[in-house]
């Protein structure tokens, strides 16, 4: 039996963008069904008359990106009593009058703290690493109690902040309500409830903030004009080790350098014929877009090749493995908003694009792996409106790599959190135990840190993981060990 969710609007006007795609999800989705969309009246901000102008015209000079969908079920007014067959009542208000009308709720209220008045705004105040976002829940007769808690990257602009997690964080009700359905209970969050703390954000707060962004702004204008000249400083560049995946030490690696105009990235070591190749991003600053070169590693040098993979659009991320006696390879071409998987018809530089997957969706970073007889695909999934792929991971069970049959897992995305989820390399076995590596995306910085995460749990209706290790500084790392790239 599908589960009856009732949502509160915070107004009965234009929604915004994260409640449109909840609603979206809800109805779209055979576990659950729509019981109620009521808006209620919600308590007026208490911020100053300067803070609410200050916040307005940066709203106004720097919109609020919005591409969520724009239908929505008919909204009513708020009724008095819950109708029946409503197990949870999600509030996006946080009113005192829908937590009345849902205390009796099966399953309760459920709040995000995105959705409090002054949510995103201290964080983006104080430049925080990272926003968190709770999902709690209300019960009659019972303190509230946290679900689950997500991490997004906080945006230097405190308005867009305050709708980038109100617009990603209902993927955290989505997930929660899919384990309700799959378990029967719904899931705590592990260790102890967690207290957002104060939000307000004080006159006397803006010309510090104000500072800061003007600094922040300023930067961006010097690095956009960098990136037109060819010539932006401290980008990325890669760098060769010896060791396997519990062990390395990057420190001890040689760097590997990018002719000026280029940065190189995402690279995926490749053995064939007793020969090392080196598949990695090249991204050109004259125009904006990346290929894919290969190289032979001699010793601690690179031996360029030269092009392995280059189209009209961005490419990136070459996960390049083997099955069935050929040589694979799906690269990241989220500007194709599809998925592509690549044949070697003469390694290292000559392949044919065999299929297409995920179409009409911004999918990046993904992988494909084997484990116990059943094939796995990850991949980061943009589903809002600010380009974000580094906060959600999503899993898929299939057939093969060809993915003739591609199943969504049911608790996708099976991880949210800016910290972990984007991926940063191949899935590997070592010492009878999974790996992956992802990326740390906080701190404003895309690859700000590398994560060693196990897998404890990977199965048709669960996933698990917990970090074992990072390393922090915006490098990615090469490393080598026959145990951590395909050879064919």
């Amino acid at each position: 039996m599908a589960i009856g969710v009732g949502v509160v609007l915070s107004h009965a006007g234009r929604l915004g963008p994260g409640e449109r795609r909840f609603l979206r999800a809800i109805e779209d989705d055979p576990r659950f069904e729509l019981c109620l969309a009521a808006a209620a009246p919600t308590a007026e901000d208490e911020r100053s008359v300067v803070v609410e102008r200050a916040l307005r015209f940066e709203t106004r000079v720097f919109p609020v990106p919005d591409k969520a969908p724009q239908d929505t079920p008919k909204i009513v007014p708020l009724p008095g009593t819950l109708p029946a067959g409503c197990d949870v009542l999600v509030d996006f208000s946080h009113s005192e009058l829908a937590l009345a009308l849902g205390r009796d709720a099966p399953e309760g209220v459920w709040r995000l703290s995105a959705y409090e008045s002054e949510a995103g705004l201290a964080e983006a105040r104080d430049r925080s690493p990272y926003t968190e976002v709770t999902l709690s829940r209300h019960l009659r007769g019972a303190p509230p109690s946290a679900i689950s808690v997500g991490r997004y990257d906080t945006k230097f602009l405190a308005t867009r902040n305050a709708g980038l997690i109100r617009e990603k964080s209902v993927q955290l009700v989505v997930q929660a309500l899919a384990q309700l359905a799959a378990n029967g209970a719904v899931p705590t969050a592990p260790g102890e409830d967690r207290d957002p703390g104060p939000y307000g954000f004080e006159t006397g707060d803006l010309p510090g903030y104000g500072l800061r962004t003007v600094s922040a702004l300023a930067r961006r204008a010097v690095n956009a004009l960098g990136e037109r000249l060819g010539q932006r400083p401290g980008m990325f560049e890669l760098r060769l080790g010896h060791g396997d995946g519990l062990t390395f030490d990057p420190s001890a690696g040689v760097t590997l350098s990018p002719p000026p105009r280029t940065y190189w990235a995402d690279p995926f070591l490749f053995e064939h014929a007793g020969a090392l190749y080196l598949f990695y991003e090249v991204y050109d600053y004259t125009t904006g877009v990346g290929h894919l070169d290969v190289g032979r590693i001699e010793g601690d040098r690179l031996v360029p090749l030269g092009h392995a993979l280059k189209r009209p659009y961005h490419l990136s991320f070459p996960f390049v493995f083997s099955w069935n006696g050929d040589i694979w390879m799906i690269p990241e071409t989220h500007a194709a908003n599809r998925l592509e998987i690549w044949r070697a018809t003469a390694f290292p530089t000559g392949w044919e694009l065999v299929t297409t997957a995920f179409e009409g969706q911004s999918v990046a970073d993904t992988v494909v792996f084997e484990h116990e007889g059943q094939w796995w695909l990850f991949t980061n999934i943009c589903q809002d409106s600010f380009n974000d792929h580094g906060a959600e991971l999503h899993l898929f069970q299939i057939d093969d790599p060809l993915l003739g049959r591609i199943e969504p897992h049911p608790l996708n995305p099976v991880v949210i959190d800016t910290t972990t989820a984007r991926g940063g390399g191949r899935v590997f076995e070592q010492d009878g135990k999974l790996y992956r590596t992802s990326q740390d995306n906080s701190h404003g910085l895309y690859g700000f840190g590398l994560n060693l995460m196990e897998i404890t749990r990977l199965d048709a209706t669960g996933y698990e993981e917990r970090r074992v290790d990072v390393l922090n500084g915006g490098v990615w790392v090469v490393w080598l060990d026959l145990d951590l790239y395909e050879s064919v």
